[in-house]
């Protein structure tokens, strides 16, 4: 958690001398490129006001496949066999937010919006061997069959309230332009959903999922850092 609030401070110093630029208001609109939290994105801006209130539409994806190698091969101990876990994050997200820049010489900017779309965390377990006899312990063994598979998919709401705050502007006051946005959406109680066989369903029960559904619900707030390159397309 340390790493991550230096690496958004450090963000924010980069994206205040980066987008430092004149005083005079810029005029129309911009697309953009992204990168961050949520996946990479690109994006259309319009200007509501000069120099004051910017309007953005975007779109983010994120498949956590095409950056991490699975699966994770994990020992269960005291002469177990390995079992397999396959995490994996996915995101679609569609977005609408409203720059205000309260300080006309600064590209300070503070930012509300919405998205819409899904996110999905899961968990795939299954047994590294799929056939013989898999080892729970030393002396507890079963047919690898027998173990069962099972996906943790943690999910929150589609509809998800923005608030945020960041550097740059959405309409550059020259033909490029750099900004960094920091805030956090608001996602609802996490939802839990187990779908499981064999083995596995007799170990972990409704009652043990539910019971963690309740000590995951208070977190409610998914934090968000996003870099944007801004292409002015009027003069």
């Amino acid at each position: 958690m340390k790493k991550f609030y230096l690496l958004i401070l450090s963000a924010l110093l980069v994206g205040n001398a980066a987008t430092a630029q004149s005083d005079k208001p810029a005029l129309g609109n911009s697309i953009n490129l992204q990168f961050g939290s949520f996946g990479f994105g690109a994006g259309l801006a319009r200007q509501l006001k000069p120099g004051k209130f910017n309007l953005r539409i975007s779109a983010e994806f994120l498949d956590s496949k095409n950056f991490v190698k699975n699966p994770i091969k994990v020992n269960l101990g005291d002469g177990a066999s390995d079992v397999l876990i396959n995490p994996t994050v996915t995101s679609m997200l569609l977005g609408a937010k409203v720059d205000w820049h309260p300080f006309k010489k600064s590209s300070f900017k503070l930012v509300g919006g919405v998205s819409y779309g899904s996110g999905d965390f899961y968990v795939d377990v299954e047994p590294a061997q799929k056939t013989g006899r898999f080892k729970l312990a030393k002396d507890v063994e079963l047919d690898a069959e027998e173990f069962g598979t099972a996906r943790l998919i943690v999910s929150g709401n589609k509809v998800r309230p923005y608030l945020g705050l960041g550097f740059g502007r959405a309409i550059p006051k020259h033909k490029l332009g750099f900004s960094v946005d920091l805030g956090t959406y608001y996602t609802g109680s996490p939802k839990l959903a187990v779908p499981r066989t064999g083995m596995i369903e007799s170990i972990l029960t409704d009652q043990n999922i539910a019971d963690i559904e309740k000590n995951i619900k208070n977190y409610s707030f998914v934090p968000n850092i996003t870099f944007s390159i801004t292409y002015k397309l009027s003069k």
